[in-house]
């Protein structure tokens, strides 16, 4: 291995002359042009979450379809449809809820943004994807599904197309069985649904608001949900005082308001807006269209602390937690521009910026923690379809597949990020994560990026129908890049040489690491890898 090495280093000083400069993503190459860019992928990252009969319509990852397409037959309800949690495939319903609930606030705040980027087809057609669930997932006025997977689920990598089985654990809500968190969060996302889709089907949008008020009378049943301890809910207090704001904004009933100041008497936290926080959001809606003080300041307050004092990391990323941080700095962001919009503070727009942009990549490892954003980012997300193999043997594989958009839960309080499937605190994604990363780049592109001034574009109903061909995101790693890093260097060559004089005759041979496809792993396809020595794509 030494010769090799030697070799290599050889070869890389030889062809120097003709190798592209290493190129890293830093602060000043993140440009404002690269949020609207960015935006867009971090909506993306849905449809390769997407559950049911119908995930490649309208679908931009062409190695995704459909799954699961017999949930609930054994309750004699379809409960198809819906998203994926996270780098698993079970469907929670206070991850579902709230995913839509801060990605349709986020279109009701920033409309002009979604609009601007072309977001808002998309954005609308995602939405209706969740409420089209939601809605599947009704008995009656009493009883809602809402949970479908078992533990056991995580028991299986592979591809969700190729899972198999009936998937027969599911949990409703009714009378006995309470989950005023899910239906907080559920009524919250059909209200907003209400609000952003009005214009384009009032229909299916009064159906949406039928169904929201439903929901919050059936959450007043106090108690949280079962989720089989993976989602273990403080409080649903939170959640319902979040569908109560909306359905006051709809039809201005001051029984909301009395209902908000009992379920929300002490709004004030220091924590970050989740799936298990919903204090911050819905004091914010609260203040704006109330004008109630103790709201307002909750919100100022979390803000200031936020800002100047949560632990923060030497690159500067806030530090909530040790599990997934970036999904709670990327919230917080949202926060803040929603915040300088009422307030045209600019410390809050700086920031947003500095979490946005750290998320980016302006980090200590030049490293974006979106995929598929910039020259470098995690290569083993954790995540079974964009893994594309079945089998635990090959988690130490990169992923198979480029999961554009999605947000790791991201490095630690030293900035240092584990690149392994199986360190999930840092590696796995989630439709919680994303939801605060797509409002967050909707607010950085509206204030940072020169969009366009467009009249709204939608005027046509999203339909499973859609003839209109979408664009299709695939991996596109090049030979040279061994490892599969996005960069060509010394880590490709080291790859390529625990793998020296294999052959396709020999059962270690990995195709890999050979790099001009010539059968054989040898000196040739060091030489290969040296005519690209740091270049990075």
């Amino acid at each position: 291995m030494k010769k090799i090495l030697a070799a290599a280093l050889t070869s890389a000083m030889i062809f120097s002359s003709v190798a592209a400069p290493f190129v890293s993503v830093s602060a000043a190459s993140i440009s404002s042009s690269d949020y609207p860019v960015a935006f867009k992928d971090a909506l993306w990252f849905y449809d390769a979450n997407k559950c049911g009969k119908d995930v490649a319509v309208d679908n931009v990852f062409s190695w995704r379809s459909a799954c699961h397409t017999s949930d609930g037959s054994f309750v004699g309800q379809d409960l198809t449809g819906g998203f994926h949690d996270c780098g698993d495939h079970i469907k929670f319903g206070i991850t579902n809820g709230y995913a839509a609930s801060i990605l349709g606030w986020s279109m009701y705040e920033f409309k002009d943004a979604y609009d601007g980027a072309g977001l808002t087809k998309k954005a609308l057609s995602t939405l209706k994807y969740f409420t089209d669930f939601f809605m599947k997932c009704r008995v009656s006025a009493t009883k809602y599904y809402y949970h479908v997977g078992a533990p056991s689920d995580h028991d299986y990598w592979g591809p969700p197309e190729k899972q198999p089985g009936d998937r027969e654990k599911v949990y409703y809500v009714d009378a006995s069985h309470p989950a005023s968190d899910v239906c907080g969060e559920y009524s919250g996302a059909l209200s907003l649904m209400y609000l952003n889709y009005k214009s384009v089907d009032s229909t299916y949008a009064n159906k949406c608001l039928e169904m929201a008020k439903e929901l919050y009378a059936l959450g007043k049943n106090k108690g949280t949900c079962s989720a089989d301890g993976f989602y273990t809910s403080s409080s649903g207090d939170d959640d319902m005082a979040w569908a109560a704001i909306w359905l006051y904004i709809i039809e201005k009933n001051d029984s909301y308001l009395n209902d908000i100041n009992s379920l929300l008497s002490q709004p004030y936290t220091n924590w970050g807006i989740c799936w298990n926080d919903m204090k911050i959001a819905a004091s914010y809606v609260i203040g704006e269209a109330t004008g109630q003080t103790k709201y307002k300041d909750a919100v100022a307050q979390n803000l200031t602390y936020w800002v100047n004092s949560i632990p923060r990391s030497p690159g500067g990323m806030r530090i909530l937690s040790d599990w997934g941080t970036l999904r709670y700095s990327a919230a917080a962001a949202m926060l803040a521009l929603l915040q300088y919009k009422q307030t045209k503070d600019e410390s809050l727009k700086s920031f947003a910026k500095s979490q946005i942009d750290y998320i980016l990549g302006a980090n200590p490892a030049n490293m974006s923690y979106m995929i598929g954003f910039g020259s470098k980012w995690p290569q083993h997300p954790h995540h079974r379809a964009a893994q594309g193999t079945m089998g635990w043997t090959d988690w130490k594989l990169p992923a198979k597949n480029t999961l554009t958009g999605a947000l790791v839960g991201g490095p630690d309080a030293s900035d240092v990020y584990t690149d392994q499937v199986d360190k999930y605190q840092a590696s796995e994604v989630g439709i919680d994560y994303n939801a605060g990363l797509v409002a967050a780049l909707a607010g950085m592109s509206k204030y940072y990026s020169n969009l366009p001034s467009v009249q709204p574009t939608n005027t046509s109903q999203p339909s499973p129908t859609a003839t209109n061909t979408p664009v299709k995101v695939t991996s596109a790693f090049i030979r040279e890049d061994v490892n599969k890093d996005r960069a060509v260097n010394m880590a490709d060559v080291v790859a390529l040489a625990v793998k020296f004089n294999r052959t396709t005759a020999d059962a270690q041979y990995d195709a890999n690491c050979d790099v001009n496809s010539d059968g054989s792993i040898n000196m040739s396809d060091v030489m290969a890898i040296a005519l690209k020595f740091n270049y990075t794509y």
